[in-house]
């Protein structure tokens, strides 16, 4: 995307692959966990929440709830990056994080943070504090560049209103998780294909003196 390369900022944060796999185990991974535990031994919903139908076609509709949910959110997200700047510029630098990761490690990474918050945001926290609550601190996880709110923030305040509905109406993590690795996922891979085109983009030419200079 033009856009995204033209605003790179300059001097990224960077964080190597095996860094950032060890970093998002663990802050996801004790996310998932305490969410987890409260599901299993506070709302006593596992079953409902985690449990797979018996019936295809009432597999198939969770499946096309969260694989529509997706598509909103994706959609979403391309206007949010037309009409905001800071939206733009994060993406950049996650782009930058991402980027150097491969195919494999990037879709691990989706794993990570889709079952780290939809377990604790939506599966734990959601039934204690209500959607609008939730989403709200949804939001504030997804802080701007500086830590600051930014239209980052509203987009995931919006998509845990949408996914925190999806939780209400089908009794069900699947939909929410569904919908949350596919936008990861997607995001993920076209962040990645951004990353190798900025780097063709921004190599180094041969100069002229140089040719001319050799033996």
């Amino acid at each position: 995307m033009t856009q995204l390369q033209s605003e790179t900022p300059r001097g990224p944060f960077m964080m190597s692959p095996k860094t950032l796999l060890y970093k998002s185990f663990l802050i996801y991974g004790s996310m998932g966990s305490i969410g987890l535990a409260v599901i299993t031994f506070g709302h006593k919903t596992l079953t409902p929440a985690l449990g797979i139908p018996a019936q295809p076609k009432d597999l198939l509709h969770l499946v096309s709830i969260g694989v529509l949910g997706a598509g909103v959110l994706l959609i979403l997200s391309y206007f949010f990056e037309d009409w905001f700047p800071s939206f733009r510029a994060l993406k950049a630098l996650v782009m930058h994080l991402l980027g150097p990761c491969s195919v494999p490690v990037g879709l691990l990474l989706a794993v990570l943070t889709v079952f780290g918050e939809e377990l604790l945001f939506r599966g734990a926290m959601q039934p204690f504090c209500g959607l609008v609550l939730t989403s709200v601190l949804f939001g504030l996880l997804h802080m701007g560049k500086d830590g600051l709110l930014s239209a980052w923030s509203l987009w995931a305040f919006v998509a845990g209103l949408l996914i925190g509905w999806m939780y209400i109406a089908t009794g069900s993590l699947w939909p929410c998780l569904i919908t949350h690795f596919g936008v990861n996922a997607v995001s993920t891979l076209n962040l990645r294909r951004s990353y190798l085109r900025w780097l063709q983009l921004n190599r180094p030419a041969d100069r002229p003196s140089d040719k001319g200079n050799a033996p």
